[in-house]
């Protein structure tokens, strides 16, 4: 259930007086922000135009001597399997490496994709680490459209499929995978995409890495980390603790995560792994604030009091074998077990709710392939299945316009399915791919204290994909491709809390996606790529009222016949000389509801009304340019256009102004005896810009939104043992 969608990601509290203890004062920072911003705004950027000064002279005399592009492999399957070329699969996907996470200062996996095209991103919960993420005009409201994997094992949440990336260990990474579009060799909910995250594995040499940041809010992260070869096997460990102020008011976060991966090669024709992640973090919301009391103080916070608390315990083990005649077979098995505590005042004075739950998932996937090539066909066939079971807990209590709520609820889920898929290569011109899965979907919902609601539910449904490429070279494809989605309702949708009425007649999500684009490597010192896409939805899923009465209960999830998302997405990454790297990434988005409903008794949704939060452009921009073998700078920028508050369906609210922001950072890497030594300074929001990325519509007409931060910097460093 989503009842006007404005409790979630409420104001948040810090218990006054708490001593500073272990921070280090800067002389810049304080907790409301910067003492003196122009001052350290104004060495950022003077450093960076002293330094392009200096050199450009000296470039424009270089004969241009481009770094090589690295070939760019992907997963096309459920399960990594043999690596594919980026130019052989009929869809446009980004890959972003760990060296590109540490490049552009990224602090969280949100941070890290923000620049590529398609991402729709905000922050309701006025932390650092909470904010969403969507892809292709799916906006995240009232539940995320995209799937998230760490090493195979879907880390969405079962009841809302949010997905926490506050517990996924950024600096543990070795690649991230953006696979827009409807997605359906890899199951449900992904209508807007997937985002396939693998971690790291040890490496030929062992190393161990130290590491420290600081700044703005009170900001402080300290990790250690190590990886390298033990015989026939390898490790990769990290502990990271993060800590934060906030820029606003009461916002506080703290997070220890480690995270350890252990691999084992027996034989040329077995590799084996086994990780396991530890995090336990508290995460206070400062949520939104009316217009009125933004013009005043940007950093206050409304209602104190709410806080997200969570401890994840993940265990994952994975292997992969090869076998005669062309086989392998890749498994992956997985337990996860996530405890939660999360706390929301509402704004106004209208109540709170405080919900505990414990969440246990466990599964498995398994998928043979079979490889076989020849000068004129080359054929890969995999074929696999899949097992989830889902355990929640849950015991609320609160009250809402005076209206005591609680329920001590358990919902069991099963998810069952079968895919395939097979590409054939004909003449390494032509490549078709086509695939199929079968999802069964089955919940069983109980309320100890309400059981009017209580119910069980089965749904089913097989999703087709299919897909062409045309290559005009090695590295420039044509292609095309359709894909089929489901998105089953969840619990929250089906299973209202009273006196909200449940709708156990919803039906699931679908969406039929349409893709064509071109992509190419111009020589080896560019790329650049282009997709249209297209996503019908039918059957999408809104909460409902009639008079908008929330204490008598007057509202209800309910299906909406049909809406679209569509739009252009187009990237560019060149290599000018061997100083210069500059990327430019554009989306153009139209998201829209396609047949009219009635929002409420007096809010009517017409056909061509654009969907809440998805801004139509977005444009990321970075310029890297390497003075020095040791010193690097980069300069990062990002617009979005306007886009509606959340809530305001009719469109007939002003909208979110759009904003620009300019980021700057100056990175210096020696390699010294044993290792290397780094330092970064870094600046985000360099101009100072006051901008919100978020805004809910809440009763009253009330303009509301969560303002993000202003200027920030940051220093850090880092040392390197090798070899030891």
């Amino acid at each position: 259930m989503s009842f006007g969608r404005e409790g979630a990601g409420r104001a948040v509290t810090r218990k006054s007086g708490d001593p500073a203890v272990g921070y280090i004062e800067l002389p810049f920072v304080h907790k409301g922000g910067v003492v003196m911003p122009d001052l350290l705004r104004r060495f950022i950027l003077v450093g960076i135009v002293v330094l392009l000064h200096c050199h450009i002279p000296l470039v424009l005399a270089l004969e241009a001597a481009p770094e090589s592009l690295p070939e760019v492999i992907v997963s096309s399957t459920r399960l990594p399997g043999s690596p594919v070329s980026i130019y052989d699969v009929p869809a446009k996907v980004t890959v972003i490496t760990a060296d590109q996470i540490r490049q552009s200062g990224a602090q969280t996996v949100q941070e890290a994709i923000r620049y590529e095209t398609g991402v729709v991103s905000y922050d309701q919960n006025g932390n650092p680490f909470q904010s969403t993420i969507d892809l292709r005009g799916f906006s995240g409201q009232p539940f995320p459209a995209t799937s998230v994997f760490v090493d195979g094992v879907r880390i969405n949440e079962p009841d809302t499929n949010v997905a926490n990336f506050d517990l996924i260990p950024l600096e543990s990474i070795e690649r991230i995978e953006i696979i827009p579009g409807s997605s359906a060799i890899y199951g449900k909910n992904a209508l807007g995409g997937v985002i396939n995250i693998i971690t790291k594995r040890g490496g030929d040499l062992r190393q161990a890495t130290a590491e420290t940041m600081f700044g703005s809010f009170h900001r402080e992260r300290y990790g250690l980390n190590s990886s390298g070869p033990l015989g026939k096997f390898d490790y990769a460990t990290s502990f990271t603790r993060e800590t934060e102020n906030g820029y606003r008011d009461e916002s506080d976060s703290r997070i220890s995560r480690y995270f350890g991966k252990i691999g084992f090669r027996p034989t040329n024709t077995t590799d084996l792994t086994m990780s396991y992640n530890y995090t336990k973090d508290r995460l206070l919301q400062a949520g939104t604030l009316p217009l009125s009391q933004i013009a005043i103080n940007r950093q206050r916070n409304a209602a104190p009091g709410s806080f997200q608390e969570n401890e994840l315990n993940l265990v994952s083990v994975g292997g992969k074998q090869k076998l005669p005649a062309g086989f392998s077979l890749t498994v992956n098995g997985f337990y996860r077990h996530l405890a939660s505590e999360n706390l929301a005042v509402f704004t106004g004075g209208t109540g709170q709710s405080d919900q505990l739950s414990k969440t246990e998932t466990k599964g498995g996937t398994a998928q043979i392939t079979h490889e076989a090539g020849g000068n004129r066909l080359a054929n890969t066939l995999t074929i696999g299945t899949e097992l989830t079971r889902n355990d929640l807990a849950a015991r609320s209590a609160g009250s809402f316009f005076g209206f005591p709520f609680g329920s001590r609820q358990s919902i069991d889920e099963d998810i069952f399915a079968v895919f395939a898929q097979n590409s054939l290569e004909i003449a390494r011109t032509v490549i078709v791919t086509a695939g199929v899965r079968y999802d069964e979907d089955h919940y069983n919902f109980q309320n100890e204290l309400d059981p009017t609601g209580n119910g069980g539910r089965t749904f089913s449904r097989t999703t087709p994909r299919g897909g062409l490429v045309y290559k005009l070279a090695p590295r420039t494809s044509l292609y095309f491709n359709y894909a089929e989605g489901f998105r089953p309702p969840n619990s929250n949708e089906q299973f209202a809390l009273a006196p909200f009425a449940s709708n156990l007649q919803l039906r699931p999500v679908k969406t039929r996606s349409y893709e064509i684009g071109t992509k190419t490597a111009v020589s080896d010192w560019g790329e650049a790529s282009v997709a249209l896409f297209q996503t019908d939805v039918r059957d999408e899923i809104l909460f409902t009222c009639i008079l908008c009465d929330f204490s008598a209960g007057d509202g209800t999830n309910r299906n909406i016949d049909k809406t679209r998302r569509r739009g252009i997405e187009a990237s560019a990454r060149a290599f000018i000389t061997r100083q210069w790297t500059i990327s430019v990434n554009y989306t153009f988005t139209e998201a829209q509801f396609k047949s009219p409903f009635n929002l409420s008794s007096t809010r009517v949704v017409e056909i061509g009304d654009s969907i809440p939060l998805v801004p139509k452009h977005r444009l990321g921009a970075v310029i890297q340019y390497r003075v020095t073998p040791e010193w690097m700078i980069s300069l990062s920028g990002l617009y979005l256009s306007t886009q509606f508050y959340n809530n305001d369906e009719a469109n007939t609210f002003p909208r979110i102004p759009g904003y620009f922001i300019f980021g700057g950072r100056i990175a210096y890497d020696r390699p010294v005896p044993g290792g290397k030594l780094g330092m970064f300074l870094q600046g985000s929001n360099i101009f100072n810009t006051p901008y919100s990325s978020y805004g809910i519509i809440s009763g009253g007409g009330v303009r509301n939104e969560s303002p993000a931060p202003q200027f920030a910097a940051y220093f850090g460093m880092s040392y390197r043992f090798e070899g030891f």
